[in-house]
């Protein structure tokens, strides 16, 4: 018996709203005539500029160099004229380089690798590249692909997305399955590691169909191709290596500690664009969805593209009042400014009709929250535990090790918005040990 069978999933089977994009080719989008690049787009400490107003620049030309520490480089997706460098005093004077689009596309590529590639110049490639992880989070590539070097055992590349209308990574895994598959052949080499998965959702069928001729083709056979349940929030980090390895990542500890390294599909396809292409991370696939937006597509976006000129070349919006959100509905951030740019973290932008809020009413003791959370967390309590400021308590319920993915709220009877109180008893709790 394997006993990797014998986990139960945890989580709730959610509509998934991906069939206006799931059967769409990933389009090319032009680029507009201005881009913007903020020097924080990935977590850490913000990129220094290292071009001034005037210059001319190339597609791959360093825009924003990493600050060492957690920081990462900043790169142009255009060629063309640096016409301003704005200040955003209210967020420390971060700075935003604007680049001009001269449509020439001229480029600047990054040197050769040798043949031969060591761990050194592997992670030294992701560094100079600037890649961030893609699946929303934007920790740097390479610091952490420095940290696991020593122990992996395990490789496991999440293509599992589970969050509702996101089609980003499944159309990157169908147009890019022998590219994806050659790049974990060589991280596999590269950090000798004993299993290599590929993990999908059961329903991703074209996905699984372009892996297996991949793997095939390339005799990959040490390579799985695992398939997930549809069930929410199978691309959960700790959760898939429970479900796939067996393994638990515990309080405190990273996928690294127990031998894991993983890796979001879309940052893969970005790590083969820099190590066999030459590429710096510049451009990514995003998935523009919705029932307010006209014409859904996915398409290749360049880092710095403002989200109107998006919604343009998706032929606008419907009439009527609508909620904008980048990245799914069940954790991804709303916002108003459709003005703003594209950057390295940027999955989806969702465009959903407003409804009116519906009114909190009292709890009525269905445990739905704690019998659906994939954590084993007890929701309800650590919300009542917010609300009467009881924070040791929520401390002794473990409200730290909630993973937001909002399923409590999406699930709770009463409209009790439970992840908002667990998010606000956590900040409560920050500001208390910095005290």
């Amino acid at each position: 018996m394997n006993i990797r069978k014998l986990f139960s999933v945890r989580g709730v089977r959610i509509p998934d709203h991906k069939e206006m994009t799931k059967d769409l080719k990933v389009e090319s989008l032009k680029a507009p005539k201005l881009l913007y690049f903020p020097m924080d787009m990935h977590i850490g400490k913000p990129a220094k500029p290292t071009v001034k107003v005037g210059d001319f620049v190339k597609i791959g030309t360093l825009l924003g160099e990493s600050e060492g520490g957690v920081s990462t480089n900043i790169h142009s997706s255009v060629s063309g004229k640096v016409v301003s460098i704005l200040k955003d005093e209210s967020r420390g004077d971060l700075e935003t380089v604007i680049i001009e689009n001269d449509y020439r596309d001229d480029k600047v590529k990054l040197k050769d690798l040798d043949e031969n590639i060591t761990t050194e110049d592997f992670m030294k490639r992701l560094e100079e590249a600037g890649i961030t992880g893609k699946g929303g989070a934007g920790f740097p590539a390479h610091i952490k692909y420095d940290m696991e070097r020593n122990k992996s055992k395990y490789l496991v590349i999440n293509g599992a997305e589970c969050e509702p209308y996101s089609t980003a990574d499944h159309r990157c895994m169908v147009g890019y399955a022998n590219e994806i598959v050659k790049i974990i052949q060589l991280i596999d080499e590269i950090y000798e590691v004993d299993e290599a998965y590929i993990a999908v959702e059961e329903h991703m069928t074209e996905s699984k169909d372009a892996l297996n001729k991949a793997l095939k083709e390339n005799n990959a056979e040490h390579i799985t191709l695992h398939e997930l349940p549809a069930i929410y929030p199978q691309g959960h980090s700790g959760l898939q290596i429970h479900q796939i390895l067996g393994l638990e990542i515990k309080e405190g500890q990273r996928s690294g500690d127990i031998g894991v390294l993983q890796s979001n599909v879309s940052t893969i396809k970005a790590i083969y664009d820099a190590v066999f292409n030459n590429e710096s991370f510049h451009k990514r696939i995003i998935t523009v969805t919705g029932p307010m937006i006209k014409n859904p597509k996915n398409l290749m976006v360049r880092i710095g593209t403002s989200v109107d000129h998006i919604v343009e070349a998706c032929g606008g919006f419907h009439e009527g009042e609508r909620m904008n959100i980048s990245g799914g509905p069940m954790m991804g951030k709303s916002f108003d400014d459709i003005g703003l740019p594209v950057d390295k973290d940027t999955t989806t932008l969702l465009f959903l009709k407003k409804h009116p809020k519906e009114e909190e009413r009292a709890c009525i003791r269905c445990a739905k929250c704690v019998n659906c959370c994939p954590v084993s967390l007890q929701p309800i309590l650590i919300s009542n535990a917010y609300r009467n400021r009881e924070y040791k308590m929520g401390i002794d319920l473990k409200s730290e090790s909630c993973i937001s993915c909002g399923i409590c709220t999406y699930i709770c009877p009463s409209r009790i918005n439970l992840l908002e109180d667990i998010q606000k008893l956590n900040k409560e709790l920050e500001g208390k040990e910095d005290e």
